[in-house]
């Protein structure tokens, strides 16, 4: 078993990350203590208990994965759907430069929250409906604009939306996902849409 485990570590990319069970069936008390060898060998680091990175080397040392590979990571293994909220989504859309100290994600999985570093990643099950999108960017901007609040809502905000519905247009699906979204939220994607139809049929 532990061969089994070293040989998967061996294989695997630099810059994959491991949890225990990673390894099923193995154990994951075992495969805890393997990996942890695997650390004090040099072989891997330690990201967070119970994470563990193969890891990419830089003339800084090894390069960290992000809060969200990690959060993909664990939504990977618990085959559970997983979406950016609050300062998180507006971080990853570009609405906000401040990087969260808590990353906060919504799954339809297990709730969690795991320190990582100095910097704190929370996972808070959500209810199906919240993952009934059909487009993958169009949920996280709702997130962002819900968490910007409408009395926020500025001249720079929309060209940042106008930005991301122009390089994500997700046409065969807005239609539908909008209808998912409180009704300011609906008026500042449909206008900025049309928006980006006009400037395109100038252009």
């Amino acid at each position: 078993m532990k061969q089994t485990i070293i040989s998967k570590v061996n294989r695997s990319k630099k810059g994959t990350i491991f949890l225990p069970d990673s390894f099923l069936p193995i154990d994951t008390h075992y495969a805890s203590n393997i990996l942890s060898e695997l650390c004090n060998a040099g072989k891997l680091v330690r990201v967070a208990t119970g994470i563990y990175l193969k890891p990419k080397m830089s003339m800084f040392g090894p390069v960290m994965p992000t809060i969200g590979e990690i959060a993909q990571t664990i939504a990977k293994r618990d085959d559970a759907q997983l979406l950016p909220t609050g300062v998180t989504a507006e971080n990853y859309l570009g609405f906000s430069t401040q990087v969260p100290m808590n990353a906060v994600y919504l799954t339809s999985g297990t709730p969690r929250k795991i320190k990582i570093d100095k910097r704190t990643l929370t996972l808070k099950h959500s209810v199906p409906s919240t993952f009934a999108y059909k487009g993958k960017i169009m949920p996280i901007l709702v997130l962002a604009l819900k968490s910007i609040k409408q009395y926020n809502v500025d001249d720079d905000t929309l060209d940042i939306v106008y930005g991301v519905l122009k390089e994500n247009p997700e046409n065969d699906t807005w239609h539908e996902d909008i209808a998912r979204a409180p009704r300011w939220i609906r008026r500042i994607i449909i206008e900025t849409k049309e928006k980006i139809k006009r400037n395109e049929q100038m252009d």
